[in-house]
């Protein structure tokens, strides 16, 4: 079957018949006995989600604002018309974060007098971005 390290000998198989309805971990099912091999191990390789929206967060001066600062959408603004909790959320999870604890409008970067707002009405009726 598939490669094995050596690593695998020094492990206990954790589950085995696992079988997912979507890509949420919630819908799937597995046992936790098993009569598999080590042959049998998974070994995976997760990409970055890739998605036609490309958000980044910037600080005052332009620069990676780490997670807090101005949400840009394709190098330009993001207008507040619609944006909500769930709309946060749902651009947090894209961009990687595990959530997000506040957002505001009303600020104002002297950056942002030379960008275009980009994106409008961004209304999510949940936490996911296939919901926008």
């Amino acid at each position: 079957y598939g490669q094995l390290y050596d690593i695998q000998a020094n492990l206990q198989i954790g589950l085995d018949n696992v079988a997912c309805s979507s890509g949420s971990w919630g819908s799937c099912t597995f046992i936790t006995s098993h009569n598999c091999g080590h042959s049998e191990d998974v070994h995976l390789n997760c990409v970055p989600e890739v998605t036609s929206a490309s958000f980044t967060i910037v600080n005052e001066a332009g620069g990676d604002g780490q997670g807090r600062g101005l949400l840009l959408y394709n190098g330009h603004t993001v207008c507040d018309d619609g944006f909500s909790d769930n709309s946060a959320i749902a651009i947090c999870g894209l961009m990687g974060y595990d959530g997000f604890d506040s957002w505001r409008n009303g600020l104002f970067f002297d950056m942002q007098a030379n960008l275009q707002i980009g994106l409008d009405d961004v209304v999510c009726s949940s936490d996911s971005w296939d919901s926008c």
